[in-house]
């Protein structure tokens, strides 16, 4: 094997981050301050090994994109390059919108570096390569497609004995037991969602059973998401120089967002990159406080824990928001930074919003009028060209109904119009219409249009996944031109593929159920059938080919009618509050925000009050779900410059209202004829 050559990263000088200030269309003391002591200059300028650990509004993705963009400005390698990784695309989403247009964003988008998510770097890298290799087709990584085709093959006669196994424990339509399967092994063992094995014995003729369904899943091409980590560990514990190789092809290493990573990706993270020799420099980027991402079973990062105290630097001011909202949200940390407001810029909003950051108590019967209160109070804070420039949103940790009824459970207790599939940053449709809708939502709000054309290759993608699990389609990241080259050599069919994406971007086109019916639905199928390498017909994914019944009878859907946004007045609206989940605010700014109560083991606000009065500050003893609803509501509280609101159920006592008063807040109480300010 070649030994590893040597790696001496570029080195970041002042004229380096002058010129990043400037490509950024950034001040020029954007990153030193007025007095040149911002901690985040000796962050840029440093090319070693680092956890930053960065307080919301600090400009943590964007100081990582211009260190990024001095580094591919300044690279040399042609056959080595920089791995960026993250949860989600938000990191990428940030290069092309800020450096696209330059010739080191372009150059960091394309080989040798690498930038995506760290489920999409290990499946390009190790688990896809893996699992082809020992004849496993990877063609379908969801849990919930893996699920549902597990269903279909508890119904075969070879798997009779787990199949009555559990219909017996899914009675109750709160139990999922297939959901929670995953392997743990590469001998297709079995754990439950808490790690522990589904059956004690593992002889046990269900155990067996068991084993042989997961095995013939995965030889139909479904894998779950998660265990694309257990096969890369495979590969590792097999061919442990792979990890070198990775090395030598990736020597620099930055991960955003870092205290999203469970143990299961710190780990292999870690194992990658940082085990044996040579080790890669590694700079990681995130808040351990605003770890909200997972399953609140996930194993948080225990082997390789962030941020480490030796190589710690940290970003406690922020840009955002002023320090009123720095001392509401400081207590929520479960270890409190020690905020300091910094912000808002008035750049774009001039109101002067101090003092009037409010908490509007409701009633069950009030609550479906607090978004309406919460309208009416931005309407006479704002100016009328600050409530169409600004960002105006209400979000709840609980966007999904449930069996109980406590109200409010979730968001839509507040607003029945509200869709919990239309919430998600990158969200995950179950038709290919919602794919369609999906793009050209994202096309009108910013501008792009490749990003409609991407929904609808995924969507067609999709398709022919489910059509043929089986089907050899490689885990590209642009499918639109995976599409392009399968029907380089069926000329009719590439053109008509032309023609549907020119048809679905163009937002003059009536998306109706007629033209679907008449020939779109056709040609969709025919293509995604070409991609499958197999013939199907519209009865056979009819689930995944519905037209919505918003779009029968003809009706245009031009824009998609249900966008989550609450329109004040109704009658010639003013301004757009977007509504949705605490998660799908996650690194974004608005101008005001109301977090919403709602409920899971208790009221989550109700259950804060003891923070929000000043009694409690930071995690101290409490539990997973307690810390898990500081780091929720610690994210929704800190996403506003301006304003930030909140809205509880009516349970304070006139002295706690009081105790609200002093520490800053206004409260109003929202009866059925209006708001009353106490």
């Amino acid at each position: 094997m070649m030994r590893a050559q040597p790696f001496e990263p570029p080195q970041i000088n002042d004229e380096d981050t002058a010129w990043a200030a400037q490509t950024l269309g950034l001040p020029a003391d954007a990153f030193s301050g007025p007095d040149g002591n911002d901690p985040r200059l000796q962050i840029l300028k440093s090319v070693a090994t680092l956890d930053v650990e960065a307080c919301p509004g600090s400009g943590k993705t964007t100081l990582l994109v211009a260190k990024l963009a001095i580094l591919a400005r300044k690279w040399t390698d042609a056959r080595r390059g920089i791995c960026i990784l993250s949860h989600t695309n938000v990191a990428r989403r940030e290069i092309e919108s800020s450096l696209g247009f330059t010739h080191e964003g372009r150059r960091l988008l394309t080989y040798p570096h690498y930038v995506g998510t760290i489920h999409g770097f290990v499946n390009e890298f190790l688990a896809v390569p893996w699992l082809r290799s020992l004849g496993y087709p990877a063609s379908t990584f969801d849990d919930q497609q893996c699920e549902l085709h597990r269903r279909r093959l508890l119904r075969l006669n070879q798997f009779m004995t787990l199949h009555n196994y559990v219909a017996a424990r899914e009675k109750s339509p709160q139990t999922n037991l297939v959901a929670g399967w995953h392997l743990s092994t590469p001998a297709f063992d079995v754990v439950k969602e808490n790690g522990q094995p589904e059956f004690a014995n593992a002889n046990a003729a269900s155990a067996q059973q068991l084993r042989a369904l997961v095995k013939k899943c995965a030889e139909d091409g479904f894998h779950r998401y998660r265990e694309v980590f257990m096969w890369a560990g495979d590969l590792l514990d097999k061919y442990p120089h792979v990890a070198e190789t990775i090395k030598q092809r990736f020597p620099m290493l930055f991960i955003d967002e870092v205290q999203d990573n469970n143990e299961f990706q710190s780990a292999l993270i870690h194992r990658l990159f940082i085990e044996g020799s040579p080790v890669a420099v590694r700079q990681r980027y995130g808040d351990s406080n605003q770890a909200i991402y997972g399953h609140i079973n996930d194993k948080a990062a225990e082997s390789d824990v962030f941020p480490q105290e030796d190589i710690r630097r940290d970003v406690p001011n922020s840009h955002r928001f002023g320090q009123q909202i720095a001392d509401f949200a400081n207590p929520l940390g479960l270890v409190p930074p020690g905020l300091q407001g910094r912000g808002p810029s008035a750049a774009k909003i001039a109101a002067d919003t101090s003092g009037r950051h409010s908490i509007f108590l409701f009633s069950d019967q009030t609550v479906t009028q607090v978004l309406e209160a919460y309208a009416s109070y931005l309407g006479a804070t704002f100016t009328e060209q600050e409530l169409r420039d600004g960002t105006f949103v209400a979000v709840g940790a609980v966007h999904r109904s449930g069996a109980d009824d406590n109200v409010p459970r979730f968001v839509r207790h507040y607003w029945s119009e509200y869709d919990h599939e239309l919430t998600t940053s990158e969200p995950r449709p179950a038709t290919f219409f919602q794919y369609v809708t999906a793009g050209r939502k994202t096309t009108f709000e910013t501008g792009e249009a490749h990003q409609a054309v991407d929904k609808i290759a995924e969507g067609i993608v999709r398709l022919a996944r489910l059509a043929n699990p089986a089907a050899r389609i490689a885990a590209r990241r642009r499918k639109h031109a995976q599409i392009l080259e399968a029907l380089s050599e069926q000329v009719e069919l590439r053109e008509q593929y032309r023609a549907l994406v020119a048809a679905f971007t163009n937002p003059e086109t009536d998306l109706t159920s007629e033209k679907w019916d008449a020939g779109w639905c056709a040609q969709v199928i025919a293509i995604s059938g070409a991609l499958a390498g197999t013939a199907f017909t519209r009865n056979h994914q009819a689930d995944f080919l519905t037209w919505p019944v918003a779009a029968q009878a003809g009706q245009s859907l031009q824009r998609p009618q249900r966008d989550n946004f609450f329109r004040y007045p109704s009658e010639a609206p003013k301004l757009a509050i977007r509504v949705g989940s605490v998660h799908s605010v996650k690194g974004e700014t608005h101008t005001a925000t109301m977090v919403l109560d709602t409920f899971f083991h208790g009221h989550h606000l109700q259950e804060l009050k003891p923070w929000l009065l000043g009694a409690n500050a930071g995690k101290g003893r409490e539990g997973v779900r307690m810390q898990a609803r500081l780091k929720q509501h610690y994210v929704g509280v800190t996403r506003p410059t301006h304003l930030l609101c909140l809205a509880m159920k009516d349970t304070f006592m006139a002295q706690e209202i009081q105790m609200l008063k002093a520490r800053g807040w206004r409260v109003a109480r929202i009866q059925t004829a209006g708001i009353v300010w106490l």
